[in-house]
């Protein structure tokens, strides 16, 4: 029995880590698609265990499927843990022999396994792995209770028990540690991507980001043969606000104009903070006519704000904007962006709040 569940465990880790990497850029699991992948696997998972079940007479199987629910109600909730439950069962019914009372009986632990793990997940308090052991034991009593009632109460199947008790829980604490070891680590690798490619202070794209989402968009305006306008946004005498007011408001304002610039741009644009208190805007499928008159209606909008500090004092600020368009201005990568700088250092020299056209 020992080496069975041995076997058991090593297909347990072996999709665990199988699961990690599908879930690895979504580590929260918070979408029903997500929740019915895991329900899914959980499920197949199951289904393989089930099929290297331990034969203990010619009808009754015992294995490690339980914690396939376990693990899809404990990081999904019901939906995957009833999915899982539901793929456990319609295998036991299509790919294994046995009785129709043994059939039922496995129905309806499995279920009842799947609905009270969902349960302790989301009512009962305390710490996760507290919630991990009350979910183990419920379907521990669930499992002993079904096999008592197909097998009687003999001192064998009191042996049996005994044994399948002890391994269940070695393995189930061991699922749980390597389990968590996993989900933390996606969230750790989701965590440094997300920091490699935003600003840490507005949560805009950062220069390096901008790079890629630049080339990106260049190449697809090759394809399609669109034209890509790019603004260059630079905040007029940004130092004076520091000077002024602190650094920490100048921060605020940097936030704030973030926020401003995403909620007055269009789903398909890409606002980045290119450093210090620039920020460019790359418009898709725009032409250069578009992206001045864009440019103005963004300098109108930031001239009429109001800037909330952290003292509680509102201040206004404005912006000089520079335009170029690929594939009508230039059709060179470097004079694209060039071109861009140029028309936003030309506003700033003539007076800043403008945009500037070539």
């Amino acid at each position: 029995m020992l080496k069975d569940f041995f076997i058991h465990a090593s297909f347990v880790i072996t999709f665990l880590f199988i699961g990690g990497s599908l879930f690895k850029s979504n580590p929260e699991i918070d979408t029903t698609l997500q929740k019915l992948k895991l329900g899914a696997l959980a499920g197949i998972l199951g289904s393989v265990l089930m099929a290297f079940s331990i034969q203990i007479t010619p009808v009754i199987m015992m294995d490690l499927r339980h914690i396939a629910i376990l693990l899809s109600a404990f990081y999904g909730g019901f939906v995957p843990a009833f999915v899982a439950a539901t793929i456990i069962n319609i295998s036991r019914l299509v790919f294994f022999d046995g009785s129709l009372e043994t059939f039922l009986v496995t129905v309806l632990i499995m279920f009842i396994i799947a609905v009270f793990a969902a349960l302790v997940q989301k009512k009962l308090k305390g710490s996760d792995f507290f919630k991990w052991t009350i979910m183990g034991l419920i379907s521990l009593i669930t499992i002993s209770s079904g096999f008592l009632y197909l097998m009687g109460f003999t001192d064998q199947v009191y042996k049996i028990l005994i044994n399948y008790w002890v391994i269940t829980t070695i393995s189930g604490v061991m699922v749980y540690f390597l389990a968590g070891y996993i989900v933390q680590s996606n969230q750790m690798f989701m965590q440094l991507k997300t920091q490699s490619a935003t600003d840490f202070l507005t949560g805009l794209n950062n220069v390096r980001q901008f790079d890629s989402a630049l080339n990106e968009s260049l190449e697809s305006a090759r394809e399609l043969n669109e034209k890509l306008s790019l603004l260059m946004i630079d905040i007029d005498h940004f130092k004076k606000v520091n000077d002024t007011y602190g650094h920490q408001a100048g921060d605020e304002v940097l936030r704030q104009l973030g926020g401003l610039l995403i909620s007055c741009s269009r789903p398909s644009d890409i606002v980045s903070r290119n450093g210090g208190e620039e920020f460019s805007l790359l418009l898709k499928n725009c032409s250069y006519s578009q992206a001045l008159e864009i440019a103005e209606r963004l300098r109108g909008i930031v001239e009429n704000h109001r800037f909330s500090l952290p003292n509680g004092k509102e201040i206004k600020i404005t912006i000089s904007l520079g335009a170029s368009t690929y594939l009508e201005t230039t059709q060179c990568l470097e004079e694209f962006i060039k071109q861009a700088d140029d028309t936003l250092y030309k506003a700033k020299r003539t007076g800043r709040n403008k945009v500037s056209a070539l």
